[in-house]
């Protein structure tokens, strides 16, 4: 049995298509829930994670200070979908690309899913994850994490000199504990020039 809910997941994957607020049709919803389906059979989800309760050097900068807030204990972690899911999306960009769009917005939402069910498990009083590169930090800062973890060696996620993973469906980031920091649009650099916040909506969904 899939543990996803199709329904719950569905809202962020239309936020991923750019929706917002446009009213959903039937087709796009058939669409989206096989493309989920698909991505539940080939998917191959794993996470890793090391919990510290110091401050690590290359976090002492103002955004993930502001974000483990007075507390220090904080997991580094890394998830993926696995390589399959790269693949049918080279496949659908091949094939359909309208297809291909909505494969690509489900697999994004289907890891963050997965991974917000996993850290469920691992205690209750986990924070969402911040992953470099959100609020203007360093997309290089994924490189350290990365390398502590050993994600190419445990999980298969390759950085590149880019700094992009392989596969795309992979997140690495960190995860505070009983910090009670909240996702916000306050922060983000794209505040400015963002539809979402224009028309007082929000492009995620709190935990």
């Amino acid at each position: 049995m899939s543990l996803v809910n199709y329904s719950d997941i569905s809202h962020m994957v239309y936020s991923y298509l750019g929706y917002r607020d446009l009213s959903r049709d039937e087709i796009t919803d058939k669409l989206i829930v096989e493309c989920l389906e698909e991505i539940d059979r080939i998917s191959s989800f794993q996470y890793i994670y090391q919990e510290y309760d110091y401050i690590l050097d290359f976090l002492k900068k103002d955004k993930y200070l502001k974000y483990l807030g007075n507390s220090t204990s904080y997991l580094l972690c890394a998830t993926t979908l696995g390589a399959q899911i790269d693949k049918r999306s080279k496949y659908y960009q091949m094939k359909d690309m309208v297809k291909m769009c909505v494969f690509d917005a489900c697999a994004s939402a289907y890891l963050e899913y997965r991974a917000d069910l996993y850290e469920r498990t691992i205690r209750d009083d986990l924070s969402f994850r911040f992953c470099p590169g959100y609020q203007g930090t360093e997309l290089a800062d994924i490189r350290p994490i990365h390398e502590i973890l050993k994600a190419d060696k445990r999980i298969g996620i390759i950085l590149l000199d880019s700094n992009l993973m392989v596969p795309q469906k992979s997140m690495i980031g960190i995860v505070g504990i009983k910090n009670n920091a909240k996702k916000s649009c306050h922060d983000c650099f794209l505040a400015s020039k963002c539809d979402y916040l224009k028309e007082g909506l929000r492009c995620y969904r709190e935990k």
